[in-house]
């Protein structure tokens, strides 16, 4: 975001800006496009409002854009979209969290006029271009669903690190090229390969600086926040957001349609009254659990348990972030008569036994899960798989009925 500099000659207020610059020399600053801008210190984020959505709107209809169709999301709650016309041509006004715009543009409509009369108001996305860079790896899966993979041009991990066969295959080949990951990519391979877009994920956020050489670099930056859903089905309806930028609407909003009839179906399962404790361990033992409001819970609701932790909040009032640090001791007094316990590993790998989770501490053995046997981990693929919810929650029935499951959750021995 350029900012204007003015030439002070009084001393005193010369003096209140070296102070002020004192004072924020710690801070980086993440401008986004549309009504916030993020600013980091190292103790928390605060979102500053600096332009009133209402007002681009308002915008948008001066400089000739007129609106059509708002989308009626059935599930999500993160991202909205409205279609435009300008010039015979149809675009979309994606905004994402409510403060990252979007204008989604034909490649045939040239954008200059509204790069020149918009500014860092809207981030242009040209549809259907390719040469994505795609660092938010979680979102691979919509790719796959809407039978866009071959506009992924660059990936932030290696081929082995993905479990979609479409992703894996397509590096091997070298249609995608790997470009360094989210936090250090390379940006000479991204500009040689004229990289049409980077996709994110939340954690660009605390790397802002390269947020922002993307963006000097000319490549478009959007951050993904469909893991902020609150459902499953709200999350896969992010699908749609990927259709529309890759030119495969038809098939992201037909995707969804079947999925959603199959997760409604899900939701007819058993209630056992089972309590399922979902959790990951990092390195040095640290407990991260899922907040209640989070899709994961949802997913545990739909499959007939009960999560263990309905009501945990982030402490952190300023973040929307789905998962919670917990001391030992807090989780176990929760976790320690829980019924079932299923272990995240999509981060930090396999736990591979009981005796192995034991030895990360031995409170574990007290655990009723642990006696009764009932610890499950949870699939490399898991994390990559949003598109298959219906089928993970009918995993999760099973293990939750004490049945094995096909694929995703695997019973520690």
């Amino acid at each position: 975001m350029s900012q204007k500099t003015r030439d002070h000659s009084m001393p005193a207020v010369f003096l209140l800006l070296i102070s002020a610059c004192l004072l924020l020399s710690s801070c980086s600053i993440l401008p986004t496009s549309g009504t916030k801008q993020y600013v980091y210190t190292e103790q928390k984020k605060a979102a500053i409002g600096t332009r009133n959505e209402k007002e681009l709107l308002k915008k948008l209809s001066t400089n000739g854009f007129t609106e059509g169709t708002t989308y009626q999301n059935t599930a999500a709650t993160h991202f909205s979209v409205t279609e435009y016309k300008k010039y015979g041509k149809t675009l979309y006004l994606l905004v994402i969290e409510g403060n990252q715009n979007y204008l989604i543009c034909p490649w045939d409509f040239s954008t200059d006029e509204v790069k020149k009369d918009f500014g860092d108001e809207l981030t242009i996305i040209d549809q259907g271009h390719g040469n994505i860079y795609l660092a938010a790896t979680a979102c691979g899966s919509f790719f796959r669903a809407c039978n866009a993979i071959d506009d992924i041009g660059f990936s932030s991990i290696r081929p082995a690190d993905w479990s979609i066969s479409q992703l894996k295959d397509a590096m091997d080949n070298k249609q995608i090229k790997f470009a360094g990951k989210y936090s250090a990519p390379d940006y000479e391979r991204l500009t040689d390969g004229k990289a049409s877009l980077a996709i994110e994920s939340t954690m660009i956020l605390h790397t802002p600086a390269v947020r922002e050489k993307l963006l000097k670099l000319g490549i478009p930056v959007m951050i993904d926040y469909s893991s902020y859903e609150s459902t499953p089905e709200a999350r896969l309806e992010w699908v749609k957001v990927y259709g529309i930028i890759t030119g495969h609407k038809n098939e992201a909003f037909r995707f969804f349609n079947e999925k959603y009839k199959n997760i409604e179906k899900v939701n007819q399962l058993e209630k056992t009254g089972k309590s399922v404790a979902y959790f990951s361990l990092d390195a040095e033992n640290n407990v991260v659990v899922r907040s209640g409001s989070d899709y994961i819970p949802a997913m545990i609701e739909r499959a007939g348990g009960e999560y263990a932790f309905p009501d945990l909040k982030n402490p952190d009032s300023d973040s929307h972030s789905p998962t919670v640090n917990l001391s030992f001791e807090d989780f176990y007094k929760t976790a320690r008569d829980t019924d079932i316990m299923i272990i995240n590993t999509t981060i930090e790998g396999s736990i591979g036994s009981l005796s192995a989770l034991t030895d990360r501490n031995s409170l574990f053995s007290d655990m009723k899960a642990v006696r009764d046997g009932n610890v499950y981990e949870t699939s490399a693929d898991i994390y990559q798989s949003a598109d298959e919810s219906d089928q993970i929650i009918n995993d999760m029935h099973r293990i939750i009925k004490g049945k094995k499951a096909k694929k995703y959750f695997k019973r520690l021995d």
